[in-house]
């Protein structure tokens, strides 16, 4: 024992093995007083990292989920109460325990038992996601001063679940007998790859050259196979589909389009954005870059940290392991961090450099002891961009806990703006930088934190939404060429999915600027990865086009969907628990719409009833029903948001909107869009245009709810 032990104490937690993710449980942590012990009017806080969304434990309902008592063997009343940001970043999710009426003295113990089911509760549920050391970190104020001291605490491994989702991935452009490849990935049902995972595959190329029939996954493999060697044979559009062997799980891949040759520019996939345990986030910066690479099967990452946390030597750790990995022609890594100023000083900005280093520049020091570089940091956004004045680099606002300040613009670093995260969608953030007249293009990413950058699951915590994919159009998959495609905005962002696009104007390709005679042509092309609801046609903040004109419609089937975010700072999660009934009639089959995670979703149904649970940020969510019903019937929505009732008469007539303030909150009640296949081929063009700047954009839109924006080409005439 240390002699830190022996003073303050220490703690230890039963059952000490592995924990499986999201699995329902019950764990008991047991605190140790040493020989201070712990006074009368002391605390003892029980910690986890704020990026967890290990199930918040409660004190009052023994038959509720989450149920958490705490006892002890000492002469005192303890006072439980689980707490919110009450700890030391990032370690800010705790149970609080007040020691009351008398002390504990050397060797008693104070035991909280997370998932009691001693009253018939089903236990508490466990981290939905991967963590290699999941601490539970344990301090004592054992003088009652305020001050805590940190014991010696447990930790345990989550490790991922059995296979639940099979994922095909690859990539978007191939030519006639050029090697490509094809990913294979089982996902357990939170969305990490079922590393035991052991079953056999069927894999149907679709007429792709290379890959095996039958793949047998074993070990080694921890989930995921990138087939190497693949070949399109000729001309066309390939989709590979894949499926385990029993039968119950099955996909298809994203649309790989083999072209009679290259062009000039070809298309990458990856994500720009996230964090690891060095900041707020989970598992190792080496874990994280190798994950993008080997188990999103991404082209390129970023790696962005919150600066007031990084230390030096966590900034020489996170070039070192981007500089390692990066491996132009195969997996490009990018060196950063993110500016993280509150936002009235401008809010976060991502900062990148194109090669292997770039000079830091903190918002603060707030979490860092040694201030011997203080002098360099930017306290606010102006100041970082005199910093950066004469530096090669890239900044890009995004709304993330802070949203970036519109206010503030340096066209010379700010290229693009990110428009969608696993924080939520954010196209209000696009429409702000165009209304001020900012020439940017558009990325989207996941900020992910839980150490899956490039397949970032929401889980069930402050996360809403899948994280985002960025597609960039560049020359060559090197940090050279995807930095030159981004400054010149040569990009798009999806919610996730390989969707393909290219968009022209003039021939002119996406992020383009130049001046036209007159209206420009503008050219559509899109390889969805789900039949295509619309594609819409923007010139600013006009929509000016949406294809097809006619929606086709299901006759007996109705979508409701609900959206939009509360707010635009950090606590902008809507809840929309609950559901909708059907007075006449009866509900034949129901299927959800866009659910973002396993811990949303369709509770209960009945001939005349269905519930679910469900938050958006910024996204859509909803149900499809399958009616008997006649038009006379009507449909009751049921949610702390919003109570509206409609006949389907009414809805057959065309969408009904119900709108509800905050940001683009609303409910739609419409028949069922059918879609127009996953390709769709258009052009465009407008009888005339005023004299000015005229930035157009697309956005895509999935009838599964997926989503892709087009950086804009601004037209001048």
């Amino acid at each position: 024992m240390t002699e830190a032990e022996a003073l303050y104490g220490w703690a230890e937690i039963d059952p000490e093995g592995s924990v499986v993710a999201g699995e329902t449980g019950t764990w008991r942590i047991t605190y140790h007083a040493g020989r201070y012990g712990v006074d009368d009017g002391g605390v003892i806080k029980i910690a986890w990292r704020d990026v967890s969304d290990w199930q918040a434990p409660q004190f009052s309902d023994p038959q509720a989920p989450g149920y958490a008592t705490v006892s002890t063997t000492g002469p005192v009343t303890l006072r439980p109460k689980f707490e919110k940001q009450r700890y030391v970043r990032p370690w800010r999710l705790c149970v609080t325990i007040d020691v009351l009426d008398d002390s504990l003295a050397a060797g008693d113990t104070v035991t909280l038992t997370l998932g009691d089911r001693s009253g018939g509760g089903p236990g508490i549920r466990a981290q939905t996601f991967c963590k290699e050391a999941f601490e539970f970190r344990v301090a004592v104020d054992w003088c009652g001063t305020w001050v805590y001291q940190r014991v010696p605490s447990p930790s345990v491994e989550i490790v991922s679940g059995p296979a639940h989702t099979l994922v095909v991935v690859g990539p978007s452009e191939t030519a006639p007998g050029e090697e490509t490849w094809v990913g294979v990935k089982a996902e357990d049902v939170w969305g990490n790859p079922s590393r035991a995972y052991g079953g056999e595959v069927h894999i149907d190329g679709g007429g792709l050259i290379g890959l095996p029939e039958v793949f047998r996954f074993t070990a080694e493999h921890q989930g995921v196979k990138r087939f190497e060697g693949v070949k399109a044979p000729e001309v066309g559009v390939y989709r590979a589909c894949v499926e385990d062997r029993s039968g119950d799980m099955r996909a298809q891949g994203n649309p790989l389009v083999c072209v009679v040759e290259h062009q000039a520019v070809q298309p990458f996939w990856g994500d720009l954005h996230g964090q690891s345990e060095e900041t707020v986030g989970t598992n190792p910066v080496s874990s994280y870059f190798r994950f993008a690479r080997e188990s999103a099967l991404v082209d390129f990452v970023g790696h962005q940290g919150n600066d007031f946390q990084i230390t030096q030597e966590v900034w020489q750790e996170i070039r070192g392991q981007a500089n390692a990995q990066n491996d132009p022609g195969r997996f490009v890594a990018y060196v950063g961090w993110e500016w993280s100023g509150n936002t009235p000083l401008g809010g976060d900005h991502n900062v990148y450099y194109p090669g292997d280093d770039g000079p830091l520049h903190r918002s603060s020091h707030v979490l860092i002891e040694d201030k011997s570089d203080v002098d360099g940091d930017c306290t606010h956004v102006t100041d970082l961009y005199r910093a950066l004045r004469d530096v090669d680099a890239l900044l890009v606002p995004h709304v993330g806990g802070r949203y970036a300040n519109l206010n503030w613009h340096d066209p010379r670093l700010e290229a693009v703006v990110e428009v969608y995260s696993e924080w939520g969608e954010f196209e209000w953030f696009l429409r702000e930088a165009l209304e001020k007249g900012y020439r940017v293009g558009f990325t989207a990413g996941s900020d992910d934190h839980k150490g899956r950058p490039g397949a970032a699951h929401p889980g069930s915590g402050s996360f809403g939404v899948y994280g985002g994919l960025t597609c960039i159009w560049a020359e060559e998959l090197t940090r050279e060429g995807l930095w030159k495609a981004l400054k010149a905005r040569r990009c798009y962002g999806t919610t996730g999915q390989r969707i393909r696009l290219e968009v022209t104007a003039d021939e002119q390709p996406m992020g383009a600027e130049f001046i036209a005679d007159g209206p420009p042509k503008i050219a559509v092309k899109v390889g969805g990865t789900a039949p295509i609801e619309r594609v819409d046609v923007f010139r600013g903040l006009e929509q000016v086009y949406s294809y097809p004109e006619q929606i086709a419609r299901a006759e007996d089937r109705v979508r409701v969907a609900w959206s939009g975010q509360r707010i635009r700072a950090r606590n902008r999660l809507v809840c929309w628990d609950g559901g909708l009934t059907l007075d006449r009639g009866q509900i034949l089959a129901v299927e959800g719409y866009a659910f973002d995670s396993a811990s949303e979703g369709i509770a209960e149904t009945s001939k005349q009833s269905v519930t679910w649970q469900s938050v958006t940020t910024g996204d859509a969510d909803g149900v499809v029903l399958e009616l008997d019903a006649p038009d006379d019937a009507l449909l009751s929505f049921d949610t702390p948001v919003v109570q509206h009732m409609v006949s389907l008469g009414e809805i057959a007539a065309g969408p009904v909107v119900v709108e509800a303030g905050g940001i683009d909150i609303q409910v739609v009640f419409e028949r069922e869009p059918l879609g127009v296949g996953s390709a769709v081929e258009f052009c465009f063009q407008e009888e005339q245009l005023q004299a000015g700047c005229h930035p157009y954009w697309v956005r895509v839109v999935q009838t599964d709810g997926a989503k892709a924006w087009a950086s804009p080409i601004y037209v001048t005439v």
